[in-house]
């Protein structure tokens, strides 16, 4: 069962299997700070939980919780709450922490589609200038926790992301040569990133023969196809 209508619900929605709940309903905008759209998630994952029974649940978190400083926001602390409601209610479920996910570029809040349209447009934008983040594309993801659900039935937090994390100004370079537009944006000093253990997705990886696009160059070459 695919609970949502969004991006990942999207991508699921050729997983068919009555005893697995996709839950990808959650709160997604990470600048949320809206009470009620938190109570909404949490009421939902409640009522999915509590029918679960024998059946597995999967949950899409942020990799950002890796980071102490983040769990000063709001958004954030809903998302550890929400891994713990879960973890305490069964003991069958995935719960896969999600960095910066990219599908078809489209107007939006996220990060790269803000940067492709902010760049596209000519508006200018502010930008930290040791701002890091890792990414990952959708069809990525989805292949990633399909092959997961496939061969494991460890219940187990994991990050899931291409190993390589880009300066965000990187980012806007990459854009730039697609596009060959220069971006108009203020650069700030200022730090803005964390370290991802990614151990467990690589041996995983590994064990399984799992093939995947990761490399230093995956963020150009997955831009380069939707450009």
């Amino acid at each position: 069962m695919i609970v949502g209508s969004g991006q990942i619900a999207t991508a699921f929605k050729s997983y068919d299997d009555d005893n697995l709940i996709i839950f990808a309903s959650g709160v997604s905008d990470s600048n949320c700070t809206d009470p009620t759209q938190f109570v909404r998630e949490k009421k939902l994952l409640l009522k999915y939980i509590q029918n679960l029974q024998d059946g597995r649940i999967v949950y899409f978190s942020s990799s950002a919780l890796s980071f102490p400083s983040y769990s000063n926001s709001r958004y954030y602390q809903h998302k550890k709450h929400m891994e713990e409601l879960i973890i305490q209610s069964t003991n069958n479920y995935c719960i896969f922490r999600v960095p910066q996910l990219f599908g078809s570029l489209k107007e939006h809040k996220t990060l790269i589609n803000f940067l492709y349209y902010s760049i596209l447009n000519e508006r200018q934008f502010r930008l930290y200038d040791e701002a890091y983040r890792y990414v990952i594309e959708i069809n990525d993801l989805t292949n990633l926790v399909c092959d997961f659900l496939k061969y494991s039935s460890t219940p187990i937090i994991l990050n899931v992301a291409n190993p390589y994390r880009y300066k965000v100004l990187d980012i806007v370079y990459i854009f730039e040569k697609l596009l060959n537009k220069k971006a108009n944006y203020e650069l700030i000093e200022k730090n803005d990133g964390y370290e991802l253990d990614l151990s467990d997705m690589k041996s995983f990886i590994e064990e399984f023969g799992i093939k995947t696009d990761f490399c230093e160059d995956y963020l150009y070459q997955k831009l380069k196809a939707k450009v």
